[in-house]
């Protein structure tokens, strides 16, 4: 059975106690998805590598979203999101050996995983296991680094030191980059209904090592079908038509 990496630096709880917990805080193409998704503030939301939680008090302020459950591995940013929060749902627990049982005996209206699928080794089970966690009819939003050029999914090619200090210090976690049409692919082999995206050219995290200067930020959101729902697909791209361009570099 597949586990999600136990880390241990403290660096995790510190940033995210102080850090992205206002709706201001996220990322603009984050903010444009979840605007784009959330019509109804009655959703049930599961927040997977949730930190401290800061995203259940920003969806509370931005949607007035209540339903908010949050999970991450590691104790430490728990314990913290519970002293910000004294009453959420947030729980130690881990996307590949899930524990709590309100959470296995459910789906979720929206499933999400910001900076968490791509910081794992084994991205195509995370994504599957999170798929699985989302309603018929339910979205699907992540965030994902993409380049034009081939796939990076090695963390001895690509990684990423665990501070926020831009040093080259302390745990590494992996820094997966995908190629868009590599990722395309992964995604239509959901059989989702409906796909939207936003992103932008950036320069990797400072204290990232990974083969490109460049990559694309982005932010999915993936609908999956209702029962019985028909095989239309709709899909809105916006992204940087040069993402789209053949780099063999």
């Amino acid at each position: 059975m597949s586990e999600s990496i136990k880390y241990t630096s403290k660096n995790i709880a510190e940033f995210y106690s102080k850090n992205r917990i206002k709706w201001d805080d996220f990322y603009n193409s984050e903010k444009a998805i979840f605007e784009n998704s959330i019509v109804d503030n009655k959703i049930s939301v599961l927040d997977l590598g949730c930190g401290c939680g800061g995203l259940g008090i920003a969806l509370k302020e931005r949607f007035g979203v209540e339903d908010y459950t949050g999970i991450d591995i590691q104790n430490e940013a728990i314990e913290l999101g519970k002293s910000l929060q004294p009453h959420a749902n947030l729980y130690v627990d881990d996307i590949f050996n899930l524990q709590n049982e309100s959470i296995k005996s459910r789906k979720f209206d929206l499933v999400v995983s910001l900076s968490c699928i791509d910081w794992n080794l084994n991205f195509d089970q995370t994504l599957g296991s999170a798929w699985n966690l989302v309603k018929d009819g339910g979205v699907f939003i992540s965030t994902f680094r993409l380049t034009n050029a081939a796939t990076v999914d090695d963390i001895k090619k690509s990684y990423q030191y665990i501070n926020f200090e831009g040093k080259f210090e302390g745990e590494i976690a992996p820094y997966v980059v995908l190629n868009v049409n590599d990722l395309l692919g992964k995604l239509a082999s959901l059989d989702p209904v409906e796909l939207n995206a936003n992103g932008y050219w950036g320069q990797p995290s400072k204290s990232a090592k990974t083969v490109y200067e460049s990559l694309c930020f982005s932010a999915f959101a993936i609908r999956k079908k209702r029962f019985n729902e028909g095989s239309d697909f709709e899909m809105s791209l916006k992204l940087p038509l040069d993402l789209f361009r053949s780099n063999c570099t």
